[in-house]
């Protein structure tokens, strides 16, 4: 018998399978950030907009990513990723994992991860960040703190004073 013999042996194979079940990404996952040539990370989840020529007033708190062109007046809590685009403008603390700010911050800056200042961007206000990254032309006014940090509430308490002996002296003896 040679290799390319006219003679087939038919067998009758099963039926692929083509179905493959959806991929669902746990929240955990899609707020977990990859490096990428491009960012320091890249997001997996919808991003909720505040665009340009609208001003808002008061707390945000939103579990994903959040890109901010307008005016917000008030803190900005985010689970995700916060993103203040050159025409954004907070007046208030933000507090999130990772940031990229071009625009303009007036507050405390809270990021449990990455920190990104980029271009033109101004803060007034102090920064506690894991990491930190700043593009030439980044303006900064105020302290940062980076790597592990302490909560503000669990400020180191004062060395305890011991109250010294009373001792009597008779000055008429």
């Amino acid at each position: 018998m040679s290799i390319f013999s006219s003679h087939k042996e038919t067998k009758e194979t099963p039926p692929v399978n083509t179905y493959t079940p959806p991929v669902t990404s746990s929240p955990q996952a899609q707020s977990n950030y990859a490096a990428t040539s491009n960012n320091a990370y890249s997001q997996s989840s919808a991003v909720t907009s505040i665009s340009e020529g609208t001003s808002l007033e008061g707390q945000i708190k939103i579990e994903g990513d959040i890109k901010i062109e307008g005016i917000v007046k008030g803190t900005v809590t985010s689970k995700g990723r916060v993103i203040i685009s050159p025409s954004g403008k907070v007046e208030g603390d933000i507090i999130c994992q990772n940031a990229d700010i071009s625009g303009h911050v007036k507050g405390k800056l809270k990021i449990a991860d990455i920190l990104m200042l980029k271009g033109n961007a101004v803060i007034d206000g102090d920064i506690h960040t894991g990491k930190l990254m700043i593009e030439s032309g980044v303006k900064f006014n105020g302290n940062c703190s980076m790597g592990q940090t302490t909560p503000v509430a669990q400020a180191p308490t004062p060395p305890r004073v011991e109250a010294a002996p009373k001792v009597n002296i008779d000055l008429n003896a």
